[in-house]
C-alpha cells in the first residue's frame, strides 16, 4: 500500500472494491457485522458502516485493526468490534474470483424477470436461503428478504419448486421496489448503521415484518407477525398473508 493511491471505489455485492494506482492493484474490504471506517482530516470526521459513540473518536483504540495514513496528513481508521470484517490487496485476476463467486446485483439491468427464473429453475431449498445466498443474488441480506416476501406474499420458507410464475413476477417486482425505497431513504438503522455522511437511515419507518413479531400485520390487520429461526437465521412472516 505504501506510496499508493485510490483511484476509483465501487461495490460488488457486500464487497467494497477500491482501484490503487499502481497497476493491477485493487484493495477489497467487507465490513460484515461491526465493521466501520472513520476517516478524518483537520477540518471533518466521516464515519461510515458502524456507528460510534461521541467517546470512540480517541483513536486509535481497541477496536482498530488497520490505519491508512494519506499524505496530505489525514487518516482513514478501520475499527470492527466483532472482527468479522476484512481487508485485501488482490490483483485483476483475484479480484475476478471474487466476483465470479458472487450472482447477480439486484439492482443492476442484468437482473431481469428472465434471469430470476433461469436461477430458481431445479432449486428444491427454501425461497429464503435462495435470496440469501450470495452465489444467486449478491446484496440481499435478511432485513430485505424479509420484507421483500412480505411484499410478494409468499412465505420465508416455501419450497423453491412450488413457486408459480405469478409468484416469481410479483417476487422480482417486490425485491426491486424494496431495494429501492430503501435507497431512497439510506437504508435501515436500528442502533448501529450510519452512511458515509453520517446519517442514520430512515428505512425502519417503512419496515412491516422485520422486527415486529409479536405485533399486529399491517398488511391484512388479522394475522400476528411470528418469527422462526431456520439455518441460524431470524425469519419474519404473517402466516395469514404470505402463503
Amino acid at each position: 500500500m505504501e506510496g499508493n493511491s485510490f483511484q476509483k471505489i465501487s461495490r460488488s455485492g457486500k464487497f467494497i472494491i477500491i482501484q490503487l494506482s499502481k497497476k493491477n492493484k485493487y484493495l477489497v474490504l467487507h465490513l460484515r457485522m461491526t465493521g466501520q471506517i472513520i476517516y478524518t482530516d483537520k477540518e471533518k470526521i466521516i464515519v461510515g458502516g458502524h456507528s460510534v459513540e461521541n467517546n470512540q473518536f480517541d483513536l486509535p483504540h481497541r477496536h482498530t485493526h488497520l490505519i491508512i495514513y494519506f499524505q496530505d496528513q489525514s487518516q482513514l481508521f478501520y475499527n470492527d468490534q466483532r472482527q468479522f470484517g476484512f481487508w485485501q490487496v488482490v490483483n485483476a485476476e483475484e479480484l475476478q474470483k471474487i466476483k465470479d463467486r458472487l450472482g447477480v446485483n439486484p439492482l443492476s439491468p442484468k437482473f431481469n424477470l428472465f434471469g430470476l427464473k433461469k436461477l430458481l429453475e431445479h432449486r428444491k431449498g427454501n425461497i429464503k436461503s435462495f435470496l440469501l445466498n450470495q452465489k444467486y443474488i449478491a446484496g440481499l441480506g435478511n432485513i430485505y428478504t424479509d420484507e421483500s416476501l412480505f411484499h410478494a406474499h409468499i412465505l420465508s420458507f416455501r419450497k423453491v419448486n412450488t413457486l408459480t410464475a405469478k409468484d416469481i413476477k410479483k417476487l422480482y417486482k417486490s425485491i426491486k421496489d424494496i431495494l429501492n425505497l430503501s435507497i431512497k431513504y439510506r437504508g435501515t438503522t436500528f442502533n448501529n448503521y450510519v452512511d458515509a455522511k453520517g446519517h442514520k437511515g430512515k428505512f425502519t419507518e417503512f419496515l412491516k415484518v422485520y422486527k415486529k413479531e409479536g405485533q399486529k400485520c399491517f398488511g391484512c390487520h388479522k394475522g400476528i407477525i411470528q418469527k422462526v429461526k431456520i439455518i441460524g437465521r431470524g425469519i419474519r412472516y404473517c402466516s395469514y398473508c404470505q402463503k
